[in-house]
């Protein structure tokens, strides 16, 4: 329609800021677990006992706003291609350091990096968490680095 406009994507650098900034939080039991990029989550490893971990979710794909129904929709997708590949997961979010811009996700347990990636690129994901145990939360930007973003020693970009 005439003056409406597509969202714009932001630029991978500023999603790559915007995603080590957040706060992400998984759910055990009836406890909420604070885990971030560039530290250990030692609570989340002593509560699941994993050696691998990847928050992924499916929601906003390719960085643009779906709205809450296509949101949902694509959260149930990826809970059952977790299940068909027989992953081991809970429930847990993203938010912006000020508790909003939530999403909806998973916190996969014991994927290999390259299965991560895949489930990434298939639900249109610029970047996901991925950490083996004992070691700080890493994001995995699925992008090359643009040469204008800074350089944080817990990104990892995937070209």
């Amino acid at each position: 329609m005439k003056g409406e406009t597509e969202p714009r994507e932001l630029p991978v650098g500023q999603l790559a800021r915007l995603y080590a900034a957040a706060h992400y939080f998984v759910l055990v039991g009836r406890q909420e677990w604070l885990f971030q990029v560039g530290q250990r989550a030692q609570d989340v490893e002593r509560q699941l006992g994993a050696a691998r971990y990847q928050f992924v979710t499916a929601w906003n794909p390719h960085s643009r706003p779906a709205g809450e129904s296509r949101n949902l929709e694509a959260g149930d997708a990826l809970e059952s291609r977790l299940l068909a590949l027989g992953c081991t997961f809970h429930r847990a979010l993203g938010c912006n350091a000020q508790g909003g811009a939530i999403e909806h996700g998973w916190l996969v347990l014991d994927t290999k990096a390259a299965q991560a990636d895949a489930l990434a690129r298939e639900f249109g994901q610029a970047g996901t968490l991925y950490w083996q145990a004992g070691e700080p939360v890493r994001l995995r930007m699925q992008h090359a680095q643009p040469q204008d973003c800074c350089d944080n020693p817990f990104i990892d970009w995937i070209a």
